[in-house]
């Protein structure tokens, strides 16, 4: 079993899944049926546990997709909601965006997965732009496991600070953050031995690998659901400001900001993150690495703010 918060169920809705109370007697911890997924949950329920100020129920671990789908429909609703706090928001809005990216990453063809990552970017906005402290809360949630899912959700969200910290308004980030959040999508089509492995690549699987980019923008452009705009960090996150990135050795200028900053922060998430060859670094640490052995692949203008 595993706790959902109470601030996540709302009042005569269908949750999908069954909810249950914990019980510790004796120090012998027990489940007991609250509520059948199949039933609507009452107000009289929700009010009853609040009384006893009980603010976690528990699901099965089977059922967790079948619940975050159910919090993604009411995300606007939690995102909203005062009583919420914003480091509890944020773990919410950070499971739901890792639950998209899951389907997005199984089926990145369909344009109902690209939908729900709009929708998502959408209220993450809303929380970022309207939250106090939400830079904290949203920084405090994001994983150092890296999995080309998360690694996209990382990416999104620290794009989304960084883009608000700059001055982007709401629009612009929702055309960026969307790109942001379907960089990687390409690495669908790449042999995961590829992309999991420890060893230094050979030129055959380097090749491969920049293979991504284009392969995602194919795929995404299928879909039509995707704004024009949002192809820059799909398209230019490996662009380098000095010519050396792939897949077109842009330069400079001719990279769009879009771009730049989102291989600004892509490189940032993989460098702090742990993968499969190496452990994660503390942010002080990656930004030194970036500044002292990657000179020339950012602007500057992007990379000092």
């Amino acid at each position: 079993y595993i706790p959902v918060t109470l601030n996540a169920i709302r009042v005569d809705t269908l949750v999908g899944c069954d909810l249950y109370l914990e019980n510790c007697i004796n120090n012998e911890v027990s489940y007991v049926l609250y509520c059948s997924g199949k039933n609507v949950i009452k107000s009289d329920k929700i009010e009853d546990l609040q009384k006893h100020q009980v603010k976690n129920l528990f699901i099965r671990k089977e059922d967790k997709k079948i619940y975050l789908k159910y919090v993604e429909s009411s995300l606007k609703h939690i995102v909203n909601d005062d009583r919420v706090d914003i480091k509890e928001k944020a773990y919410i809005v950070y499971d739901v965006a890792k639950n998209i990216m899951s389907d997005v990453f199984e089926d990145p063809r369909s344009g109902e997965q690209v939908a729900r990552s709009k929708t998502w970017v959408s209220n993450t906005i809303d929380l970022i732009i309207r939250s106090k402290g939400s830079f904290s809360g949203m920084m405090s949630m994001i994983s150092y496991d890296y999995y080309t899912y998360t690694h996209s959700v990382n990416v999104s969200v620290l794009g989304l600070l960084f883009a608000k910290y700059i001055g982007f308004g709401g629009d612009e980030m929702q055309v960026f953050g969307t790109g942001l959040l379907l960089h990687d999508v390409g690495k669908t089509q790449i042999d995961p031995q590829i992309i999991n492995k420890k060893e230094r690549l050979n030129d055959e699987e380097f090749a491969r690998i920049k293979m991504h980019v284009d392969l995602g923008a194919d795929i995404l452009k299928q879909t039509g659901c995707v704004d024009s705009t949002s192809f820059f960090p799909i398209m230019q996150h490996h662009e380098k400001y000095n010519g050396k990135g792939y897949p077109n050795g842009l330069k400079g200028d001719a990279i769009h900001k879009y771009g730049k900053i989102s291989g600004i922060i892509d490189v940032y998430d993989a460098l702090t993150t742990k993968r499969t060859y190496s452990d994660a670094r503390k942010p002080f640490s990656a930004l030194k690495i970036m500044n002292d052995e990657m000179t020339g692949s950012f602007d500057e203008k992007y990379f000092k703010d």
